[in-house]
């Protein structure tokens, strides 16, 4: 899990060069006024969800892991928490779907760290790290969730 500014972002190029440099020659595209939707910036490899979202709390949630895609995830209006934990230990409710690219375990709140998002950080999850987006107590929320297949990663 990699959790900084966008400032950064740049930093991270040695581990998606050409994620990160998509990345950062679209991401001017994006803003609070976003439509909901996809948009792809590298067939089958990259792509960017811009998703409209109402926070809800932890004890609600799931925590999620994918096995094909890193999430790269970023508020664009609004404050979110996003979970991190790590699924050993946890129960498996939802094997893993190769279609969505996701399994889904049981929240603990002992093995979850809360981190906030808002406009200007982000937060990128690597394949198979367990993460819960979109926390908090209802308030609204436009993010860009960013899908980086693992064939794009030098991990």
């Amino acid at each position: 899990m990699i959790y900084d500014t966008l400032d950064n972002l740049v930093q991270y190029s040695g581990i998606a060069p050409d994620a990160v440099a998509a990345l950062l020659k679209s991401l001017p595209e994006f803003s609070a006024d976003s439509p909901a939707g996809k948009t792809v910036l590298i067939e089958n490899k990259l792509f960017v969800l811009i998703q409209h979202n109402i926070t809800r709390p932890a004890e609600d949630g799931k925590i999620e892991t994918h096995a094909d895609f890193a999430d790269l995830q970023m508020v664009l209006s609004g404050e979110e928490r996003i979970g991190y934990a790590s699924v050993t230990g946890l129960e498996n409710v939802t094997p893993y779907n190769k279609e969505g690219d996701y399994a889904l375990y049981d929240f603990a709140a002992e093995k979850t760290v809360l981190l906030p998002l808002y406009p200007g950080n982000f937060a990128i999850f690597l394949p198979e790290e367990g993460h819960m987006p979109g926390r908090g107590n209802g308030s609204n929320v436009v993010k860009a969730v960013v899908k980086i297949h693992k064939s794009l990663l030098n991990i």
